[in-house]
């Protein structure tokens, strides 16, 4: 990648100041970042704010700009755990402890790192809740199919996981059907 390069990628035009640069990086890593922050993680649409992220990366190291923050490790993780609640339980709090680590930087590198693995984490949880469901795939519901990002209140889910009426039982059921396709689309 060329300067000019650089420069178009971050929507600037000549004459060209460092200020303009440095602040239209930060915006554009603090835009990725509220997305990986407030948005529910769906790995299709967190993998492509990704690849916008390395290539802010690459704007940064040709026109040799350093990132707001400073460099942030990843936070240890909780197992997924060995039944249905634990498994909620654990990903929400994952997810919490990655999202308020993130909070403390723009450095596309670091925000890279925590995208991935907030992809990864969603991919396994998704995986797992799957196995643990399966009863409920074999319930007779026709649904049409449900939005990416219709994710089910993680509270709602609990209550529907330790529930036993029909509302209940549709909860899963809908949620399991939303990973499914999120997954499928994942390996197709």
């Amino acid at each position: 990648m060329d300067k000019g390069t650089a420069h178009a990628l971050l929507g600037l035009s000549e004459p060209i100041e460092i200020e303009n640069v440095m602040e239209r990086l930060d915006a554009e890593a603090f835009a990725v970042r509220d997305h990986f922050m407030r948005q529910p993680v769906v790995p299709a649409l967190f993998r492509s704010r990704v690849n916008r992220l390395v290539q802010l990366s690459d704007v940064s190291r040709v026109l040799n700009v350093e990132p707001l923050g400073a460099p942030v490790e990843l936070p240890p993780l909780l197992p997924s755990g060995p039944n249905f609640v634990l498994l909620v339980r654990n990903h929400v709090e994952n997810i919490r402890r990655l999202r308020t680590a993130m909070a403390a930087t723009l450095d596309p590198d670091v925000l890279v790192r925590f995208g991935n693995a907030l992809c990864n984490l969603q991919v396994r949880y998704m995986e797992e809740f799957l196995a643990l469901s399966l009863d409920s795939a074999l319930e007779d519901v026709a649904l049409e199919p449900i939005p990416a990002r219709d994710e089910t209140d993680w509270q709602t889910l609990l209550a529907s996981i330790e529930g036993t009426t029909s509302e209940a039982r549709l909860v899963i059921v809908k949620e399991r059907k939303r990973m499914a396709q999120i997954l499928e689309r994942e390996t197709s």
